[in-house]
């Protein structure tokens, strides 16, 4: 285990980039607000049809509207939805999440602004202020990768709140018991497979399904996270418990029409490789998206992979990644020192 203090302060060094980067306030200034309106993934953008229509519309556009990674066809992160200020009534200003965009000369220091749980429950609004055109365009070069993730993790919190309207104790008790975490998984899912090391949780529909699997493996080394160590650990433990619907039929990963995307993150301040890409079945024509986090759990000398994978042929993922990966970011680590050794 020498190497863990070379990790935690490639860990630290992460963290304190990231803090050099807050670059707004924030406030919970409603916490008994009603709950929520608007459809999944969509972003109420409210500003002038003239900023809409030129460069300040495409920046918002290039920013929240990008093709998210590791889907079969391109699906963007948001759907915009634009009005301007004096139709920005009661009743949509309840909407989940809403973006204003004000740019005035009389705006006299440019600033981001973001708010939560301002007129509804959960909410992001975020406020962008310029001066002129130019001044927003740099604003938004800057930072709208950040605005980006804020209402990622807004649809995520959205997601939790179902889940737990219809949480599954049996499971949620199991995997606090066997593996140490604490999840909110729905009742729409029921566990398929479980070892010692290892738990498959379907939901299963008509013409759709998800999985999730969960695994551990003790940590050696950093090189157990390089990109091709997670596919090879994803792909060991899908073909020997994750059988498809023809005999001998498994799941795997594609590899050779689409290479996985990985890259380093911050789970829960641990170092994680996440890792988007298709699945496919050997033996057999289904197939879909993936996403994998792969996590070192240093308390318990571990790595514990959360793996989530959607099948919905002919239709839309976006919002079915997005409810997994709501499941994942979700759960929490308990005491190390009462979690059952591996």
């Amino acid at each position: 285990m020498s190497k863990y203090p070379i990790l935690m302060r490639f860990i630290t060094l992460i963290f304190v980039w990231i803090a050099s980067v807050v670059w707004v306030s924030c406030s919970d200034s409603n916490s008994k607000a009603p709950d929520s309106t608007g459809r999944s993934s969509e972003i109420l953008v409210v500003c002038s049809n003239a900023n809409w229509s030129g460069a300040v519309g495409d920046s918002i556009r290039a920013a929240l509207t990008c093709s998210i990674q590791g889907l079969p066809e391109a699906e963007p992160e948001f759907t915009l939805i634009h009005i301007v200020q004096k139709d920005f009534s009661r009743v949509l200003q309840s909407h989940r999440n809403i973006l204003m965009a004000d740019v005035d000369a009389g705006n006299k220091k440019s600033k981001v602004e973001t708010l939560t749980n301002v007129w509804s429950h959960p909410q992001r609004v975020v406020k962008v202020k310029a001066g002129s055109d130019t001044a927003f365009l740099n604003l938004f070069v800057s930072h709208g990768a950040a605005i980006l993730e804020l209402f990622k993790q807004n649809e995520r919190a959205r997601f939790s709140a179902m889940n737990a309207l219809s949480g599954n104790p049996e499971i949620a008790k199991q995997l606090n018991d066997d593996f140490g975490i604490s999840m909110i998984i729905s009742r729409d899912f029921y566990l398929a497979k479980k070892t010692k090391d290892f738990v498959w949780l379907r939901c299963e529909a008509t013409t759709m399904s998800l999985g999730l699997m969960i695994y551990t493996i003790l940590y050696k080394d950093t090189a157990q996270l390089n990109p091709a160590s997670v596919v090879a650990t994803r792909d060991r433990y899908a073909r020997l418990y994750v059988p498809g619907p023809l005999a001998g039929s498994y799941m795997t990963t594609e590899k050779d029409n689409y290479i996985p995307l990985s890259q380093k993150i911050l789970f829960k301040e641990m170092y994680a490789i996440e890792t988007r890409g298709l699945w496919k079945t050997e033996g057999d024509f289904m197939g879909g998206p993936f996403i994998n986090y792969s996590i070192v759990d240093a308390p318990r000398h571990r790595i514990i992979v959360f793996d989530g994978y959607v099948y919905n042929p002919n239709k839309t993922k976006r919002d079915y990644i997005r409810q997994l990966e709501s499941i994942i970011w979700a759960a929490q680590f308990g005491d190390p020192a009462v979690t059952k050794s591996k």
